[in-house]
């Protein structure tokens, strides 16, 4: 039986425990427990879109039927079910046990489906949300990061949740500054006053007018979030049941990036819809029918991926969600149809849409301490499943970087440890340092295989340069040539 045959058959056990239908009660639960019943918005195609899940049930099988499909088409997160399949790794008994989990997923996916959407297409209700979440932090200074860092989120937060949402929210205030313009040309002025209007400061302010003539180099930023999951996976509780082989799946997302340099260009769109996914003459959602979609043309800021960097990313971060955040809420985020198969080039601002809206809901209404949200199941066999999956993400990653990039010497287990080293937490955080002192430069794997000139190191602890700016030893991180450290 064929990989894809053995993965329709365990989704197919699956279905046999899920309505196909939402339930306006579990609807109207979600929404009072995230306080996102309270939310205001003049974008009427999604009021009334609300309005009609919370009174009514709605056909969700187009929605199923197509993330069905997507993880179907998900190289390695099919052949992680074909996997559990052979090996009967998961009973139907524990199936049955997590319906009520699986159900209230479906009804989650069915909502955020609709905001994300929304949010990617509107004009102003991208806006209405962020506003919305700024009200539920804790910060009085939400455009300042270095008063974010410590007040914009609960005290109990993690060190790397505090650095996820600082390091995201300079893309999401660009985004919101380039849908408010339309389609109209930006200026400088135009900058100064979004700037002014959010009091915003440091990277916080990094905003510039769109030109569609110029490329923009956003690899370094992007890398730089793969690096903080990397070090949480290889640090963290999930390395001992495959985080260090999916940390070096992210390790070799990155190296790809890098060495194929993809760059960023601002494109005037009407919409942002999943591959293969249409409105209809009245601009109803093919996913779901009773949503609206706004047709004005906005600005997007494409990344030029690729469908295959696309899935290794999505299953190697859904592997460290439910690893290390959230087996039940966070996973949702990457299993939306908008981000699961988006248009490669969409990728990355409808994943940065998702990931700033469900993170910061699960951080300021401590998702995690809910009873609703809680996990009422486990997989007993759930080690196995984990570590294989960490096997699985770090060989397609690999092999993506033998095709795409034939000439490289470098492999991803290489790279882990240039990276790392034998001091993973100081040289993450002497990556971030070298980040911060020259973002738009910084690069992560080039001097793997790429000589460069020593300057000066603007670190006082550090005997050589930061990654970006010179030589490290193969197998060395940055700290294990700092004698300080020793």
């Amino acid at each position: 039986m064929s990989i894809e045959a053995q993965a329709k058959e365990f989704l197919a056990r699956v279905e046999q425990y899920i309505s196909t239908n939402s339930n306006p009660d579990l609807i109207k639960q979600i929404l009072v427990e995230l306080n996102l019943h309270n939310m205001t918005t003049n974008n009427k195609e999604f009021k009334d879109f609300l309005l009609k899940i919370s009174k009514d049930e709605i056909d969700l099988k187009r929605l199923i039927h197509y993330v069905k499909l997507s993880i179907l088409n998900n190289q390695p997160l099919c052949t992680l079910l074909a996997f559990i399949q052979e090996n009967n790794l998961v009973s139907d008994v524990e199936l049955a046990d997590a319906s009520r989990t699986l159900q209230l997923q479906i009804n989650m996916l069915c909502l955020f489906e609709a905001v994300v959407i929304t949010m990617a297409n509107g004009q102003y209700f991208a806006q209405d949300v962020y506003d919305h979440l700024l009200k539920r932090s804790p910060t009085s200074y939400p455009g300042n990061p270095f008063a974010d860092f410590f007040f914009g989120a609960p005290l109990k937060a993690s060190l790397f949740e505090r650095l996820k949402m600082i390091s995201i929210k300079p893309g999401i205030l660009n985004i919101l500054f380039h849908k408010s313009t339309g389609e109209n040309e930006e200026t400088k002025a135009d900058v100064d006053a979004f700037i002014i209007r959010k009091q915003l400061s440091g990277w916080n302010a990094d905003i510039e007018p769109a030109n569609a003539d110029l490329s923009y180099a956003t690899v370094s930023g992007m890398g730089l979030n793969i690096l903080e999951a990397a070090w949480e996976d290889s640090t963290g509780h999930a390395k001992e049941s495959g985080g260090v082989d999916n940390a070096k799946s992210g390790i070799g997302l990155i190296n790809i990036m890098e060495e194929k340099k993809y760059a960023s260009h601002f494109s005037l769109l009407s919409h942002m819809l999943p591959e293969g996914v249409a409105l209809s003459d009245e601009a109803a959602y093919g996913l779901l029918p009773d949503l609206k979609i706004n047709g004005a043309k906005k600005k997007v800021l494409q990344f030029d991926i690729d469908a295959e960097w696309r899935d290794i990313y999505n299953s190697w971060n859904l592997f460290f969600v439910i690893s290390n955040i959230n087996t039940v809420f966070m996973p949702i985020k990457l299993l939306l149809p908008s981000i699961l198969s988006a248009t490669p080039e969409n990728y990355k601002e409808v994943r940065l849409l998702s990931l700033f809206l469900m993170g910061s809901l699960f951080l300021h209404e401590d998702v995690k301490n809910k009873p609703f949200f809680a996990s009422d199941y486990s997989f007993k066999k759930a080690t196995i499943i984990l570590e294989k999956w960490g096997e699985i993400n770090k060989r397609h990653a690999s092999q993506r970087m033998q095709k795409v990039c034939p000439d490289s010497p470098a492999n991803v287990d290489d790279l882990y440890e240039h990276i790392f080293g034998n001091y993973p937490n100081i040289n993450f955080f002497l990556h971030l340092l070298s980040f911060a002192y020259n973002p738009q430069q910084h690069n992560l794997t080039k001097n793997y295989t790429m000589q460069s000139s020593q300057q000066k190191s603007p670190l006082f602890f550090a005997a050589t340069a930061p990654a970006a700016t010179t030589t490290s030893t193969k197998g060395k991180g940055l700290a294990d040539n700092a004698p300080t450290l020793q």
